[in-house]
């Protein structure tokens, strides 16, 4: 008999609404004999259908599925308004969600192309000093070649030598090219790149060999066959063209532009002191990790202890699987990603869809005094609780396929600007992968039963007799309501309040004091270090104008001052190998560079010994070596040799130059030492801010005249500084509009009910005016509640933000505190949103006229 009582939502809408009608003109125990009275009228009607949907399961199954989503259908018609408030946040929760799945997807792509990216690993430097550890990506030449003699399981090696930035000619054309490596052989045996044209077993070879990649290609040869073609370099030194693959994707840890073949010191290398090249291993499938690791010791005692253990120095590898370097590595001096940003922008995926299920909820449950009826009515005709929870859930998941087809549209739409904010290049054909089309039918069904899971059990378990009576009052969902609004506003909150940090910890690192003058400053490279008499005649050249200010060089841009040498330093118990960072200048850096000489003097053409006698030391120096009195110590220019022959030539300390920052504020300061030679491999020029245009046109136009055969380019000093933090700017620019989105779905929800309350108290509105109530009384009255509600998202959101930032901010080395005013006006900006969303109704409903509500009545 149930299931055919079931059947009666198959009968026509226009049944139940007459039904419906006469059960509200009944009030005591009548109603009851009214629809069994209409359950016997249609129960011929009822009986054919059971028996079709007997002989014909599926038929059964079909018309129960089409019932539901014809009645979902017609409940979205009926409440427009709040359909449209539902599925809109929903849209902009999937649609977001959407688009940081693909950036979460591209993030953890990083190097999975890679055919044997499982086996590979790339080992890395652990360098203890007796006062600090270095974490260096780079390592020694003979390290991976003597693990492969040493350890069966090691099928393969590659090193990349960095080559830098070199000029490749090709007839008269000529460019220069970042990011070039010389490399081993091997390298296309490990590493998975698709050749355009050569052989990958054979392409590295032979020296002299030069494998591009096609952008490069292009870029000398057009659409010719580069095959077989010869680029020369800025020293005439040729290389024949043995190979062309297609651009590294953007999803590697290492990129470059072309591969150079090891010249024969660089296949032979076998010297242990110095770190300087990348080097990865390829394991075969049984590769034990832990034993490889364990013989890193006893590498250490066999090869580096005659040279490194006097100095205390002592060494130890570890291996990286491939896979993880881009979000797990940390090493000094490497730019990567941080497996942080994918937790936190999961997080904040999931929290967005959170609020528009939240929305739904709320909506759904504020309504229920307008569906009881329909409900009681459901079940007196003996609808089951299983088949009202199907029809409240059909309901959400309709919503939410709306809302996915919507985000479909949108995803499509605004996946260029996404990829402009987010620094990717995600494609439309990934919109098309299978993990994609998952991802969105996940969404739906997490959505669809989370948002609608709890309005279809609520309302399911109305019972009829009270509801058909008249006498129902609904239970339980305003407290359940106010709970999701204050979760809504405290996820709000903590987005805000860690949005408001992150620019706050930006902006310090843009506008630090980074202790030299970056504004105005050109940096040339030179790549090699240039006769004197040429810098002489182009620097004389320039100071000619009086737009430049100043002319200097360096060994190195001062944003990007790498590496560390050996240098023998005076102590207070005696002369001591220690490591420290090396620049080169000459007597014009520090003025150029806007940097201050604290103790001692600077460099100076007066005192022409300083090319040999003298050095300069920044505070980082002084206080690692504890010296009371820094000017005369001693420095010798190197390591001492072992047998005491041929020492490296000793300098005196002249001055002591005020701490800069010699990279990114991502790494600390670190002790330098700094040497005066006259013409060095990088110059900066100083220039007025008036006439840069022609200034550059000049400074391009003399440099043509001494260096004729070297092409001209150069960069602005801050734009180097800026390019340091433009990943952590994207990820901010991404984290602000995620967040504003997310308060954005969570007013919307808001808006939508604000709106129900109002209509639902319109009577009471109507009395208080006719009773003498103002307009401002109104609006308070309907505002207080929702103001109580955000008021106590706060000692919930600050807590939490406030601990999730501290520990964000421990990653930084030189970091923004975290200031109170920050929670305050957060706080303030929530409650005011929360007022502006409230107000309009509140406002609206205040100004009605009384008479209209209460006519009814």
């Amino acid at each position: 008999m149930n299931k055919k009582i079931q059947l009666v939502y198959l009968l026509p809408w226009s049944w139940y609404t007459k039904c419906s009608e006469l059960c509200q003109r009944l009030s005591g125990i009548g109603h009851i004999y009214v629809c069994l009275f209409f359950n016997v009228l249609t129960y011929s009607y009822l009986n054919i259908w059971y028996e079709s949907c007997y002989r014909y399961p599926n038929l059964f199954v079909y018309a129960m599925l089409k019932n539901y989503v014809i009645l979902g259908f017609r409940n979205l018609v009926k409440d427009k308004f709040y359909s449209l408030i539902n599925i809109l946040g929903l849209t902009i929760g999937v649609t977001c969600g959407m688009l940081l799945f693909l950036y979460v997807t591209d993030e953890l792509s990083y190097d999975r192309y890679h055919e044997k990216a499982s086996r590979i690993y790339r080992v890395v430097s652990y360098i203890r000093e007796p006062d600090k550890i270095n974490r260096w990506v780079s390592t020694q030449p003979p390290l991976v070649k003597t693990l492969k003699q040493d350890y069966p399981f090691v099928e393969n090696y590659v090193r990349f030598f960095p080559a830098g930035r070199v000029m490749f000619r090709q007839g008269e054309r000529r460019f220069y090219e970042e990011d070039i490596y010389c490399a081993d052989s091997t390298v296309f045996d490990v590493f998975t790149y698709k050749f355009l044209e050569g052989d990958p077993k054979k392409a590295l070879d032979v020296p002299g060999s030069v494998v591009l990649t096609q952008k490069v290609a292009q870029r000398f040869f057009g659409q010719k066959s580069a095959l077989g073609q010869v680029l020369q370099t800025g020293d005439a030194t040729s290389y024949k063209v043995t190979g062309v693959i297609e651009d590294v994707p953007k999803n590697s840890h290492f990129t470059f532009n072309a591969l150079l073949s090891l010249d024969q010191n660089q296949r032979n290398a076998d010297g242990w002191g110095g770190f300087y090249i990348n080097s990865y291993l390829l394991l075969s499938k049984n590769a034990n990790i832990k034993n490889l690791e364990a013989g890193f010791p006893g590498l250490y005692d066999k090869y580096m202890s005659s040279i490194f253990k006097r100095m205390g120095i002592h060494i130890t590898y570890q291996m990286q699987p491939l896979t993880s370097i881009h979000l797990h590595s940390k090493l000094d001096g490497e730019s990567n990603g941080d497996i942080g940003y994918v937790y936190t922008f999961s997080a904040i995926a999931f929290f967005m869809l959170l609020i528009a299920s939240i929305n739904y909820m709320n909506l759904a449950t504020a309504q229920s005094a307008r569906r009881a009826k329909e409900v009681g009515l459901r079940k007196v005709m003996g609808s089951m609780k299983g088949a009202l929870v199907t029809q409240f859930l059909t309901e959400s998941v309709l919503i939410t396929l709306v809302s996915l087809v919507s985000s479909l549209i949108l995803v499509a739409a605004l996946l260029p600007f996404f990829n402009t904010v987010s620094g990717k290049e995600i494609g439309y054909m990934q919109l098309l992968s299978p993990r994609f089309v998952l991802i969105g039918l996940s969404i739906v069904a997490f959505t669809g039963l989370v948002s609608g899971s709890y309005p279809a059990f609520y309302l399911s378990a109305f019972e009829p007799a009270q509801v058909l009576k008249g006498s129902f009052k609904a239970r339980g969902g305003s407290f359940f309501r106010k709970a999701l609004v204050v979760a809504q506003f405290s996820i709000s909150l903590v987005m805000l309040i860690c949005t408001w940090i992150v620019y706050q910890q930006l902006n310090y690192m843009r506008n630090k004091d980074m202790g030299y003058d970056r504004d105005q400053v050109l940096t040339i490279d030179y790549q090699d270090n240039q006769s004197q008499d040429k810098y002489n005649a182009f620097r004389k050249a320039l100071l000619d104008n009086p737009s430049i200010e100043r002319v200097a060089s360096a060994s190195a841009p001062v944003s990007n001052i790498g590496g560390r040498i050996i240098f023998t330093v005076e102590s207070s118990t005696g002369m001591k190998e220690m490591a420290f960072k090396p620049s080169v200048i000459d007597h014009d850096y520090i003025k150029t560079m806007g940097m201050k000489v604290i103790a001692g003097r600077d460099f100076s053409t007066e005192f022409p010994a300083d090319t040999t006698n003298g050095v300069l030391v920044n505070e980082a120096t002084v206080k690692r070596m504890n010296w009371q009195e820094p000017i005369g110590k001693k420095i010798v220019l190197g390591s001492l040799p072992a047998d005491g022959k041929n020492p490296p030539p000793t300098a005196l300390v002249v001055g002591v130059v005020k701490d800069f920052h010699q990279q990114s504020l991502y790494n600390p300061i670190e002790p330098m030492i700094m040497m005066y030679r006259r013409a060095n491999s990088v110059m900066h020029v100083k220039i007025k801010t008036s006439n840069t245009a022609s200034t550059l046109a000049f400074i391009r136009q003399k440099w043509q005249e001494v260096y004729p055969d070297r092409l001209f380019e150069y960069r602005f000093l801050d734009q180097d500084f800026q390019s340091a933090y433009h990943a952590d700017e994207l990820r901010g620019q991404i984290f602000t509009v995620f967040s504003g989105l997310t308060i954005l779905i969570a007013c919307l929800g808001l808006f939508g009910l604000a709106t129900f309350t109002t209509e639902q108290r319109v009577k009471e509105i109507g009395v208080r005016k006719v009773l003498g109530g103002s307009v401002s009384s109104v609006v308070l009255l309907l505002s207080k509640d929702f103001t109580r509600l955000v008021l106590l998202s706060f000692p919930i959101a600050i807590p939490v933000a406030y601990f999730s930032m501290d520990r964000w901010l421990q990653s930084f080395p030189y970091k923004t505190g975290i200031q109170p005013w920050v929670f305050i006006t957060a706080c303030v900006l929530t409650l005011l949103i929360c007022w502006l969303t409230v107000i309009y109704q509140s406002l609206k409903a205040a100004l009605a006229n009384p008479v209209k509500s209460l006519r009814s009545e």
